[in-house]
């Protein structure tokens, strides 16, 4: 039998993956990370907040704490991974930032008290191998793109495992609308005070504003609330693993849309890394 759920994870890792080669454009194209960050975040926890207040849905408090504490972790785990996208490639910040997955089970251990399984240390092994294929460059320095990146995971996988050990008997929409809504608040105040209000100051060309539009409504609104909706329903390691592959969707749409040359450097270390994310589900 079909689980609606986990198929419309699957739908949000597809959105998701288009979303690494869009990201680049806007920034090659001079948008600011955290300019990006809060037009995308704010705009959409405000239009969250107004369905709420539409639908008479009064937020209890538990439910506001537990989005703002996950959108001051949502806000750091983009900013590592917009900033590390300006010296990357959009294929490769799409595939370390899949390796999220392997750090849930550890981070949900600590949280749950649910020991990981052996099965875990062997596929994290491989991840890091396969992370360091792709990172590391001449004289065995580390692309500082790359490093970024890799944080950027250890905090998505924090973010995933925060939500699914704290959503029981939570509304997910009021979650995600105050996650949405602070992670928007600090990008908008990094951009006042570390980008001179550029948000406030440029003017958009049309192809920058459907592109903005399309990470707003797709990649934000849509793939957030499907996330958090399913994780009242299905656990935080299969989340992750569903969301993972939006790491082959990011890859295949930055060949396409930025005719971006999958090295053989990066097709093993992508191989590796998404091998050790399945094999990261085998059961006994």
């Amino acid at each position: 039998m079909i689980n609606l759920n986990k198929v419309l994870l699957f739908l949000a890792a597809i959105i998701w993956g288009s979303g690494f080669p869009v990201t680049k454009i806007l920034l090659d194209a001079g948008i600011r990370p955290y300019e990006f960050l809060g037009a995308r975040f704010f705009i959409t926890g405000i239009i969250i907040l107004l369905y709420l207040r539409y639908k008479k849905i009064r937020p209890k408090k538990n439910e506001v704490l537990l989005g703002m504490l996950s959108g001051v972790i949502l806000f750091s785990a983009f900013s590592l991974q917009t900033i590390g996208l300006l010296y990357t490639s959009a294929s490769k910040n799409a595939f370390i930032t899949g390796a999220n997955v392997i750090f849930v089970p550890y981070i949900t251990w600590v949280l749950s008290k649910e020991v990981p399984k052996f099965i875990y240390f062997i596929s994290s092994i491989i991840c890091f191998i396969g992370i360091g294929i792709l990172s590391f460059e001449n004289e065995f320095s580390i692309n500082y793109g790359d490093f970024l990146t890799f944080l950027c995971a250890v905090a998505f996988a924090f973010q995933i495992s925060v939500v699914g050990t704290n959503l029981k008997n939570k509304n997910p929409m009021v979650v995600n609308g105050f996650q949405l809504l602070t992670a928007g608040m600090i990008s908008v105040v990094a951009n006042i005070f570390l980008e001179e209000m550029s948000l406030f100051t440029r003017v958009y060309s049309l192809n920058e504003m459907l592109a903005l539009i399309y990470i707003i409504v797709f990649n934000t609104f849509i793939c957030y609330s499907i996330q958090t909706f399913a994780q009242k329903n299905v656990n935080p390691t299969q989340i992750s693993l569903i969301l993972s592959t939006e790491l082959i969707f990011g890859a295949i749409l930055s060949i396409i849309l930025l005719g971006e040359v999958l090295t053989l450097k990066v097709i093993l270390g992508g191989a590796l890394i998404f091998s050790s994310v399945v094999l990261s589900e085998i059961k006994k």
